[in-house]
């Protein structure tokens, strides 16, 4: 096999990394090999802790600031629902007593409050990646200047 002499450092960590998700042996590697790794690539250990803590922080903890987040979002979604079922049963109860068993103005308050419903619905149960990472990014943010204030 003949390959380039030299790599970017983007070619570089794709290739390491699909090289040690192919790795056959399979299982964990220890703190130790890391280090070793690392070593190897030139890298200290404090610029290995570094990256540990920092993918500690920023792996679970935005997959975990994402959760909740959409958590949140469907939380309001519920609620909003909820809101739209009572309050537009009771003006087409209102609204059919009143026109003598026929639908008139209740019948735009539901359709212009349902077209509010259905966007709710589309950014609620399919939101945007790039818009959830940026609140879970807010989150993550709020949460560290929370616990900033607490120590």
């Amino acid at each position: 096999m003949n390959l380039p002499e030299k790599y970017t450092q983007e070619e570089m960590e794709l290739i390491l990394q699909r090289a040690l998700s192919q790795k056959s042996q399979g299982g964990d590697i220890s703190r130790e090999q890391l280090i070793e790794v690392g070593k190897e690539l030139g890298l200290t250990e404090q610029d290995l802790e570094r990256a540990v803590a920092d993918e500690k922080h920023n792996g679970t903890a935005l997959k975990e600031a994402r959760e909740e987040v959409l958590e949140k979002k469907k939380q309001g979604w519920k609620e909003h629902f909820l809101w739209y079922i009572g309050v537009n049963s009771i003006t087409m109860g209102l609204n059919f007593m009143q026109e003598d068993g026929r639908f008139t103005w209740a019948l735009f308050m539901l359709l212009g409050w349902g077209i509010g419903m259905a966007s709710h619905t589309i950014t609620t149960f399919f939101p945007d990646k790039k818009k959830l990472d940026k609140a879970a990014r807010k989150l993550l943010r709020k949460q560290d200047k929370q616990n900033e204030l607490s120590e």
